[in-house]
């Protein structure tokens, strides 16, 4: 079995469990408060910060050329996402610069990429993804899961994009790479290291199940 299959067997209950939190539930419905979104895009744009400089760490540490050349695809994407796309919208609900350097990272945030970071120093190359690849990938099994439940609610939704921006066939591709990726380099392992790596991932998946619950307090 590879080893992202035996993530998916480890995760999906918790990722089920993310795609029922309040918070995804009432993005799909429309019924959200504006004003927990904007806290969202907020956090989501610090925690941001975080993920492409956990990516540069990765990108340093990797040796080989087309892993290289794939890491640093992924970091100027999403670089270029962020400010083109993230910042865009944050300014279209009214955040300001202001706002965003008076923003303080839940402590689950904190946590969450202390941890990400730690996973890289002590596994390497395969930790630092094995960490990364769980918010990339549950993201786009929330959207499929609450699209196919609020196919017609999503459709009315002020906040329909989201869903659309996970659900697209250029993030799933991307997502796939990924997969691809890290299955490629931990063929091979070990049943120590695998279930390290499955750790790893499943503590990842508690830590976004803490963040939706952090969001919507």
């Amino acid at each position: 079995m590879k080893l992202s299959e035996l993530f998916f067997a480890k995760t999906k209950e918790l990722w089920d469990e993310a795609a029922n939190k309040p918070f995804v539930i009432e993005m799909a419905k429309g019924t959200l408060d504006a004003d927990l979104f904007k806290r969202y895009m907020l956090q989501d744009y610090l925690y941001l910060q975080d993920y492409i400089a956990i990516l540069k760490d990765i990108w340093e540490i990797a040796e080989n050329v087309k892993i290289k050349a794939f890491l640093k695809r992924i970091i100027d994407g999403t670089v270029d996402e962020t400010e083109r796309v993230h910042v865009a919208n944050m300014k279209e609900l009214g955040i300001t610069a202001d706002d965003i350097a008076k923003s303080v990272k839940f402590p689950v945030i904190n946590a969450y990429v202390e941890y990400m970071r730690e996973c890289t120093d002590r596994y390497g190359l395969t930790g630092g993804i094995t960490s990364l690849l769980q918010c990339s990938w549950v993201y786009a099994y929330i959207a499929e899961k609450v699209l196919k439940r609020f196919p017609d609610e999503i459709g009315k939704s002020s906040y329909g994009s989201w869903f659309e921006a996970y659900s697209c066939q250029s993030y799933l591709d991307t997502n796939r790479l990924w997969i691809d990726l890290l299955d490629e380099l931990s063929e091979g392992a070990d049943e120590k290291t695998a279930d390290e790596m499955c750790r790893i991932f499943e503590r990842c998946a508690v830590f976004e199940n803490e963040l939706w619950d952090a969001l919507y307090a």
